[in-house]
């Protein structure tokens, strides 16, 4: 791919879906930042509250982000923590797989800013 995102991104469904486009591609990013982050905070507030059905109306709302923006490796926790909040797990095991998806979230978005700041340039 042209455009040499960081590794940790999934460059071949990048390539896939926008091709070597860095408009559509800062786009996604900026929109992923700048709007799915905020909502992932509301869904850990959702969580706290114990407001199923609202947790379980933003983690579905938010899933197709996280594959558009390159970030296929945490997708499917995704999944598994809707899947979770609709077969009524623990309060505590809800929190557990938010924490653990918020850490990989904690490492990949200054990944996403960097490349937003880039493309954004091209």
């Amino acid at each position: 791919m042209a455009l040499e995102l960081n590794p940790a991104l999934d460059a071949e469904y990048i390539d896939q879906a926008y091709g070597e486009d860095p408009v559509i591609l800062y786009m996604i990013f900026d929109a992923f930042l700048s709007d799915s982050l905020p909502r992932w905070t509301l869904l850990h507030n959702a969580l706290l509250a114990n407001n199923k059905k609202e947790a379980a109306s933003i983690v579905h709302g938010m899933k197709p982000s996280f594959t558009m923006t390159g970030l296929t490796k945490i997708r499917p926790k995704v999944d598994a923590l809707e899947r979770a909040i609709k077969n009524d797990a623990s309060a505590e095991d809800l929190m557990e797989m938010y924490l653990e998806i918020s850490n990989e979230l904690n490492t990949m978005t200054p990944i996403l800013e960097t490349e937003s700041e880039r493309l954004k340039l091209i």
